[in-house]
């Protein structure tokens, strides 16, 4: 009976998948100039279902979640280019995934079942990034739910979530791969208010995650939002759009505390430009630099709240349902899509330079100080304290298993438990290896850059990355990987939830040199030196 709860997700999940599990085809031939199409240029797209099929952890909060039906599909999509032939061919395959992060094992896993299937490819040609839902499943290598939360819990196993999900994004990017096709590319500039910074400040100078900005100590926002969409469009030969790259600072974080698996806002997007383009349409979203950014309104909410009530019904003047902030950032991303696509047609390049490099970069760790370690721990001991006093009661009382969501306040004490341990033990790794190996690709497409990173990337570095970057626009995609926050001076000044020792393995000093080491690897691909 558990798993008749999905029932009501098939329709939603068949709707959504049944034009995007094959390659893309063009229609009847244009007459063209193949001067311009030369099919030195190959784009492939494909797109795969990962929602599993059963309940599962979710993660992205202290607490255990388990999923309680499919509001909507979470999808990887796959995106393969090839610049000219044989050997010394350039080749990457660009992913994308609706989940919280990518964690090493998720991605080697991946490489090594693209691998098998396409022995032409090194395994760094293959990048897979997230985009930060806190609606998609808990997977691990090794852990089970009693090692990551306290107690057992009733749902997939991590390990086996880790396998499912493994296995369809190389399906995708296998597909993707095996689908391409003579194609150009097209690139602009749009913009949207989605993301805004998400920590205020008092006057006092301490800064609080979603704090309150109706207070008569808040004093500012501490840091800058980015509403730039950078946007990169596909066209197969005979000029017909086959694909979008949407680029924006916002992790996909709206349904934050729901217990259902979700794409969050990026389903509605997809539905949204879609329903404006073509059914056919492939989208492949990338979070930039936003590890301070959130999908709120952290001033003026109330008058955002009574825009989307008053605009929320059904009208033939739009075409569009129930608003909610879904759907309205969906609306903001197509309207930045949409604004320049007329232009994007008159202006494609069909042989762009494509240049791909990647880079293992030892960046130096945040030096963690003995206080600090005692003070989590001391902060520990309180929570240790509450997770024994509950684990006893409900071993005293099994009937509280019994209980919906029983689950909640013991896996919160032990997670944060766990949180501030895990201080120390940083503190004793830095010493082993006071530097962190960090892989970051940088691509050249034409004029633009596109450099990612494993962090959850506070947008001061991304500010200096793209005001420094020589490309005429830079594409920055973060969550490549452990997705640890990666705060600046002032964020740890502030002492907010992200930049505290728990949150961080990098500090200031790390991601300065970050910035130094990615724009040191897309200098040269411009000929600056």
């Amino acid at each position: 009976m558990k798993n008749l709860r999905y029932l009501i997700a098939i329709p939603v999940v068949v709707l959504s998948l049944i034009f995007f599990t094959s390659c893309t085809t063009g229609n009847k031939e244009k007459k063209v100039s193949q001067n311009d199409k030369t099919g030195n240029f190959n784009i492939g797209w494909a797109s795969e279902d990962i929602t599993p099929e059963s309940p599962v952890l979710l993660q992205g909060l202290f607490n255990a979640r388990i999923s309680e039906g499919v509001k909507d599909p979470i999808t990887v999509t796959a995106l393969a280019i090839e610049s000219g032939r044989g050997p010394s061919s350039e080749k990457a395959i660009m992913i994308s995934c609706d989940l919280i992060g990518i964690d090493d094992f998720l991605r080697d896993s991946v490489r090594s079942l693209v691998k098998k299937s396409l022995p032409e490819l090194r395994p760094e040609q293959v990048i897979v990034s997230a985009t930060h839902t806190h609606t998609a499943p808990v997977y691990s290598s090794t852990a089970d739910s009693k090692s990551m939360y306290g107690v057992e819990l009733d749902a997939m196993a991590p390990t086996a979530c880790l396998k499912y999900i493994s296995e369809r994004i190389a399906k995708a990017a296998v597909q993707a791969w095996n689908c391409r096709k003579p194609g150009g590319i097209s690139f602009g500039l749009g913009h949207a208010v989605i993301g805004d910074n998400r920590l205020a400040v008092d006057f006092s100078g301490k800064s609080t995650l979603l704090g309150k900005t109706d207070s008569p100590d808040f004093s500012h926002l501490e840091g800058y939002m980015d509403n730039s969409v950078n946007l990169l469009y596909t066209w197969d030969k005979t000029s017909k759009l086959t694909g979008i790259m949407v680029n924006i600072a916002c992790p996909a974080q709206v349904s934050v505390n729901e217990y259902f698996i979700s794409a969050d806002f990026w389903h509605d997007t997809r539905l949204e430009v879609r329903q404006r383009l073509s059914k056919d349409i492939f989208i492949l979203p990338q979070c930039s630099a936003a590890g301070d950014l959130g999908p709120y309104v952290m001033v003026g909410a109330k008058a955002e709240e009574r825009m989307q009530r008053i605009m929320g019904p059904d009208s033939i003047a739009t075409g569009r349902f129930s608003m909610g902030r879904r759907n309205q950032i969906a609306i903001y991303i197509a309207d930045a899509i949409t604004s320049v696509l007329q232009y994007m047609k008159k202006n494609i390049e069909w042989n762009p330079e494509f240049v791909h490099r990647t880079e293992i970069v030892e960046l130096s760790r945040r030096l963690i100080g003995i206080g600090d370690v005692n003070n989590a721990l001391k902060e520990s001991e309180g929570w240790k304290a509450r997770y024994d006093e509950l684990l006893l009661k409900i071993k005293e009382n099994p009937e509280i298993m019994k209980k919906p969501r029983w689950y909640f306040d013991i896996t919160d004490s032990y997670t944060r438990m766990r949180w501030r341990q895990s201080v120390k033990e940083r503190y004793e790794l830095e010493k082993r290896q006071p530097k962190m190996p960090v892989e970051v690709h940088v691509l050249r497409i034409g004029d633009i850059a596109i450099a990612t990173n494993p962090f959850e990337l506070y947008l001061d570095y991304g500010m200096r990355i793209k005001g420094r970057s020589p490309a005429t626009q830079t594409f920055l995609v973060q969550l490549t990987g452990c997705g640890y926050y990666l705060p600046p001076s002032r964020s740890i000044e502030g002492g907010s939830y992200g930049a505290v020792p728990a949150s961080t393995v990098l500090g200031p000093e790390g991601g300065q040199e970050l910035v130094e080491k990615t724009l040191g690897i897309i200098n040269p691909i411009w000929n600056i030196k």
